[in-house]
């Protein structure tokens, strides 16, 4: 497994989704930070687990 990739998706994700969110759905850091982390998680599982596979083949 390639946890750094995985950890580094997370992150770059994450951040985007919190800043783009704060500025243009929720004006609230904390809604802010709940969104972007829970959009960074779901998308670094994706990019590093899921669509692998579909590339495989």
């Amino acid at each position: 497994m390639d946890y750094k990739k995985f950890l580094l998706e997370f992150i770059f994700n994450g951040l985007i989704a919190t800043s783009l969110s704060y500025f243009f759905i929720y004006q609230d850091w904390s809604k802010s930070f709940v969104f972007g982390w829970g959009f960074g998680l779901l998308m670094a599982v994706f990019y590093t687990f899921i669509l692998p596979r579909f590339k495989k083949k």
